[in-house]
């Protein structure tokens, strides 16, 4: 049963001049299991979910838990900061749902770092992912 207190948020992961690459896990890019960087404070807080989105190849690749309060780091394009820890991930982007898959259209996510989803929307992000998980 999801906490009722808890939000869901889809959190874009990559940029057109720095995509994830498409063996994400194989390429040692774990990095993304275990922080979430962000241009500005996030509204994320310690229960919220994630879903992972890669967005230049536009689907969905994982699930996240924040484990910690936004935080400031040393770094030019992502300032903020929040731990987290891997709950569902595809390590193939190419298995990876489109994210229209859980409800959400791709224009949703331009310019944008995170957005916040429905549930509902969740609930299918999870399904979808569990589907080609293995």
């Amino acid at each position: 049963m999801d906490d009722p207190g808890r939000r869901h948020w889809l959190k874009a992961v990559g940029h057109a001049r720095g995509p994830l690459p498409e063996r994400w896990l194989e390429e040692g890019r774990i990095g993304v299991l275990s922080r979430g960087g962000f241009p500005r404070r996030p509204r994320v807080v310690p229960g919220d979910r994630l879903v992972l989105y890669a967005s230049v190849w536009k689907r969905v690749f994982g699930v996240v838990e924040a484990v910690g309060e936004p935080e400031t780091v040393d770094h030019p394009r992502w300032p903020w900061s929040i731990a987290v820890e891997p709950l569902l991930v595809v390590p193939r982007l190419e298995d990876a749902p489109p994210v229209e898959a859980i409800g959400v259209a791709a224009r949703s996510m331009s310019q944008q770092s995170h957005i916040a989803i429905t549930p509902s929307q969740y609930a299918r992000a999870v399904a979808a992912l569990a589907s080609v998980a293995g």
